[in-house]
């Protein structure tokens, strides 16, 4: 091992510019996992936030929030109510956007505690949305469908729903918004413990992953990443591998002065463990700086558990990888770099 070393301080640039190559590798992979984890926690960060284990939903709803239609009346003891529909709002300036309504009563459990001082009419949005769009409480907005007007009395973190920000509100304001479009019905109804019903039942977990868009959306980077693992393991097998054949006058000269091919073998695969690592640890550092620079309306989410998980599988993939020139060396006769070998 020491040979492989004093190696990677005699070729310092060679090894400078591999590592360069390797850290950039590793950083697009881990921008990717940061923009994936981003992407998948904002499009159900209020349900993620929620502190309940288990959702009934009608029969239908293929454990859709917003495909699910209940009657009140047939909810589940020890369960909470909650009311989920998407809605287009008018603002004062006349613009238009795209919101999901989320609505508990007002002395819920689960949602926000701030339900309970609202009055009629009143509503809670997500932080980040009144930061984009400009709005203020004490602004109104509108329904498009129905022409109801609420009131922003707050803010809540976190609260967005298929990427769409969400408006919070009581019940009773639900309600009465529901009776403008000669419907009455409830989402879901939401529980810690495990919910005895004839509905259907499904974790939190499983409501996430039914929000539209999230399967494919994740199915998508994950296929991304995996290339990109796999592209890596490639480059940086190529570059030890040509590496390893250009010295093999030198190793096979070791090899005639009796140094066993296992003691070369420990010195390269110390090269390929220490410049991956070393990649790994500067990505790492890189990611997390950049992430803390994003502004905050950009889905970027750095997790230590995703990043260490693909760090590591792009160093095992790269050991792996530089095992292969060590069948050329093992088969390296000392005489063949006595006569001049080249590779």
């Amino acid at each position: 091992m020491k040979m492989g070393w004093r190696e990677l301080i005699r070729m310092k640039q060679r090894f400078t510019l591999m590592a360069i190559v390797t850290t950039l590798i590793v950083l697009l992979i881990l921008m990717i996992s940061g923009l994936a984890d981003g992407l998948a926690y904002d499009n159900g960060a209020v349900v993620r936030n929620l502190p309940v284990e288990h959702v009934a939903l009608s029969q239908d709803a293929e454990g859709q929030l917003t495909r699910s239609f209940l009657e009140q009346t047939d909810q589940p003891a020890g369960t909470e109510a909650l009311g989920v529909q998407s809605m287009v709002l008018e603002k004062q300036n006349g613009t238009k956007d795209d919101v999901t309504v989320f609505a508990s009563p007002a002395d819920t459990v689960y949602g926000p505690k701030e339900l309970a001082t609202l009055k009629p009419g009143q509503v809670l949005v997500d932080t980040q949305y009144a930061k984009q769009s400009g709005t203020a409480v004490g602004d109104t907005i509108t329904d498009f469908r129905t022409k109801t007007t609420f009131e922003i009395v707050g803010t809540v973190s976190d609260g967005r729903y298929s990427h769409a920000p969400v408006l919070w509100t009581t019940l009773e304001t639900w309600k009465a918004w529901q009776d403008k479009m000669k419907t009455n019905y409830v989402s879901a109804f939401i529980s810690q413990d495990p919910i005895k019903t004839d509905l259907a039942t499904y974790t939190q977990q499983q409501i996430v992953e039914q929000v539209p868009g999230y399967a494919a959306e994740q199915n998508s980077f994950q296929m991304m990443r995996i290339a990109l693992v796999l592209i890596g393991s490639l480059i940086l097998t190529a570059f030890f591998y040509i590496l390893t054949i250009q010295k093999m006058k030198q190793l096979g000269i070791l090899k005639a002065i009796g140094i066993r091919t296992r003691t070369i073998g420990q010195g390269l695969v110390l090269q390929v463990f220490l410049l991956t690592t070393v990649s790994f640890a500067i990505s790492l550092l890189l990611t997390w700086t950049i992430g803390q620079l994003l502004p905050g309306d950009l889905p970027f989410r750095f997790e230590w558990t995703t990043s260490f998980g693909y760090g590591g599988l792009i160093v095992l993939t790269a050991m792996l990888g530089g095992l292969i020139p060590l069948r050329a060396l093992k088969k390296l006769e000392p005489a063949d770099a006595m006569g001049g070998m080249t590779g």
